[in-house]
């Protein structure tokens, strides 16, 4: 339980914080700085509340200026080539909400910025979106987590639960109580772009499309064989556009994959690979990056740069 004291003062503390670590952005020159979105709308599904997946638009703009002010944005095209300037920076989406393609896209064409949507073709053609249903279920289904409870490892029960439902433990559930929540999950999860409109940005030179899996499954729960299924029939589908560049982002972010599924997707076809556990890029010639996620919580500049450094300042603090 968070104290109410320490609600209060975390935003005084990432503040001053911040300011300080502005000084230090001088060594952001060589580096590439990527950031990760998903969903910017003024009326946002329960999903994003709840898992802080949601950046109003107005705040969104206001991020962008500031993307805009302190670094050279740069497009996927230009990342391919090694066409990498001085304090680099790169705009992403995850999933295929609408409020990318309603919202953010005219936010950034006014800003004349680039940037790329990964993209899970399975719910913009209208399947159940895998992290909602698994999510859904473990907020707010009281029974599928006594069954989690009965059925997972001690060892699975340490992470958060939505990471341990393997597509066979959750149609198992499902099936023993007759219900599939089809209904109940896009209610939940919200508005998913559709193929008109993916056909429609693809026509703008400042969107690009990448790889997310076809389903949003967790990683580290599929075999290899499934794992370059669900990759490659999300490309084929992908590959219909134009704008698509064959860049992954892992599903989950961090912690939900291994090495050994890193290296086996670059051996089938992924030029770069992207995670998410909130580091700034020093090796800018690596494949395999990471990205900084920017939310509702990131209301000012200092904020912003607090959120830059935090991840190597904790990894100080526990050595």
């Amino acid at each position: 339980m968070t104290m109410p004291w320490k609600k209060s003062i975390e935003p005084i503390i990432k503040n001053s914080l911040g300011f300080l670590f502005r000084a230090f952005s001088g060594v952001l020159k060589d580096a590439i700085t990527i950031f990760v979105y998903h969903d910017v709308s003024d009326s946002p599904s329960e999903f994003s509340r709840s898992h802080d997946l949601n950046v109003r638009p107005s705040l969104f703009e206001e991020q962008i200026k500031f993307i805009k002010k302190n670094f050279n944005v740069i497009s996927p095209h230009h990342l391919l080539r090694g066409e990498i300037p001085h304090r680099a920076a790169l705009i992403t989406f995850d999933d295929g909400f609408i409020g990318y393609f309603k919202n953010a896209i005219k936010i950034l064409e006014k800003y004349d910025l680039p940037s790329i949507i990964f993209l899970n073709m399975g719910p913009i053609k209208g399947e159940v979106f895998w992290s909602g249903l698994i999510t859904y279920l473990c907020d707010k289904r009281s029974d599928f987590k006594s069954y989690l409870q009965e059925t997972l490892s001690k060892e699975a029960k340490k992470k958060p639960l939505f990471l341990s439902c393997s597509r066979d433990l959750v149609e198992s559930y499902m099936k023993s109580v007759g219900e599939s929540f089809a209904e109940e999950v896009h209610q939940f999860v919200g508005e998913f772009a559709g193929e008109k409109d993916l056909l429609e940005a693809s026509r703008n030179p400042l969107v690009f499309y990448g790889n997310h899996s076809y389903n949003h499954y967790v990683p580290l729960l599929l075999s290899d064989e499934e794992l370059l299924k669900t990759y490659n029939r999300n490309a084929r589908e992908l590959e219909k556009y134009d704008n698509y560049r064959n860049i992954l982002s892992l599903p989950f972010g961090r912690s939900s994959f291994s090495h050994e599924q890193v290296h086996l997707l670059f051996k089938n076809g992924a030029k770069k690979i992207f995670q998410s556990s909130g580091k700034i890029n020093f090796d800018r010639s690596s494949n395999f990056l990471d990205r900084i996620a920017l939310t509702s919580d990131h209301d000012s500049p200092s904020k912003i740069w607090f959120q830059f450094f935090q991840r190597q300042l904790r990894e100080i603090a526990t050595l």
